[in-house]
């Protein structure tokens, strides 16, 4: 095969791999939607859990507040 096969494939490898050499992420923007929309969903349930568990008065104001923005309310 020779030193310039074996150059070519190591060139080849390296292209295919590259992301992996880098570092890159390889997310997508769909991934980062679904994950920032669990995170969303995720600290609705928590509130909502607070509310069944000890009542809406217990929410502060900051919790109203995130709880009015989750729900869709501004």
């Amino acid at each position: 095969m020779g030193i310039f096969g074996t150059l070519i494939i190591v060139a080849i490898l390296v292209y295919l791999f590259r992301n992996s050499f880098t570092g890159r992420n390889l997310e997508t923007k769909e991934d980062r939607y679904n994950a920032a929309r669990n995170k969303r969903l995720e600290e609705l349930d928590n509130l909502l859990d607070k509310i069944n568990r000890h009542g809406i008065d217990s929410l502060t104001d900051y919790e109203r507040k995130r709880l009015d923005e989750l729900s869709g309310k501004k």
